[in-house]
């Protein structure tokens, strides 16, 4: 829906926005309301990665598409008929909503992280449990101080109830109250699409890896970075062993690395190079075991007459 709003604004079809959604289940008094927070790119990308900022665009056009996407669902699902459907498009209200009113600003880190927090909280909050009763009872208020019409436990209509701003729970409907919005095994409530998506990212990354191999790569044998490479690596061993690595034991004088050696299945070259430096000591064969005669059998009475 959002894709094809940006598209339509800007009449190209070859820009795609950056989308990640998290799917909610619950009200501000842990009942059943589904809906989707979104965090949207405010522009497009093209193919080419440039990014397209878009002009302010009202709120009508993505809620009518919702709508049109939504109830098409609903229908295709068999969730809904027609007949249900044009009652539906006669309410003042058809239950749906677009709000577009929350605007990050760019390199607003902090802004971003609290939104993201949100958008992804728990189903209900332990402060918002105001008191337990004698009963065991739960007081759980609303996350606002204005009242308003919420459905009331176990309302399989979801009908409004009375106005309030808080609800008291049995101990057992509470738990079934919030237990109902434990997400089904192996389902995703964060969701990446658009540019953000799974797919586009492996695209680019496996066009960079395309790019990257067609660039002849030319390694110098001493070049600067080699230099701070190798004298960050003797510091850190100097550092923690007091021991220079690079300064040679009987001369004193600086050595220059020939190479590593890295991999164990090169014993035979770890052996010649310390024979070659008198280090090599070939290991002690072990004696075969001594013989030894079976224990003599001692009656145990005969044993403890020892004692």
């Amino acid at each position: 829906m959002i894709r094809e709003v940006y598209q339509a604004v800007l009449d190209r079809d070859d820009v795609i926005p950056g989308m990640i959604a998290t799917v909610q289940t619950f009200g501000e008094l842990a009942h059943w309301h589904p809906h989707v927070h979104s965090i949207v790119t405010d522009g497009v990308f093209s193919s080419e990665g440039r990014f397209l900022p878009l002009p302010e665009i009202a709120v009508e056009p993505f809620l009518k598409l919702w709508e049109q996407k939504i109830f098409e669902l609903l229908l295709k699902e068999g969730k809904i008929t027609q007949d249900v459907l044009g009652n539906m498009r006669s309410w003042k209200h058809s239950g749906l909503s677009v709000n577009k009113n929350v605007l990050i600003k760019a390199n607003d880190k902090t802004g971003l992280e609290r939104l993201v927090q949100y958008i992804s909280r728990c189903p209900f909050s332990l402060e918002r449990i105001i008191k337990l009763t004698d009963t065991d009872h739960v007081v759980y208020k609303a996350e606002h101080k204005d009242c308003r019409r919420f459905p009331d436990p176990g309302d399989e209509m979801l009908k409004g109830g009375v106005s309030r701003n808080f609800q008291i729970f049995d101990p057992l409907d509470f738990i079934a109250e919030i237990t109902q919005h434990i997400p089904e095994r192996g389902a995703h409530t964060i969701r990446y699409y658009g540019w953000y998506s799974n797919k586009a990212r492996g695209m680019r990354a496996k066009n960079r890896d395309v790019q990257k191999a067609d660039v002849d790569i030319v390694v110098e044998d001493d070049t600067l970075q080699r230099k701070l490479a190798r004298s960050r690596w003797a510091a850190l061993i100097k550092r923690v062993y007091e021991v220079d690595p690079l300064v040679c034991p009987h001369c004193g004088k600086e050595m220059r690395i020939i190479a590593f050696i890295e991999k164990s299945d090169q014993y035979d070259v770890i052996e010649e190079i310390l024979k070659h430096c008198n280090l090599w000591r070939e290991p002690v064969s072990r004696a075969p075991p001594k013989f030894t005669l079976e224990p003599e059998y001692i009656p145990m009475d005969e044993f403890l007459a020892d004692f």
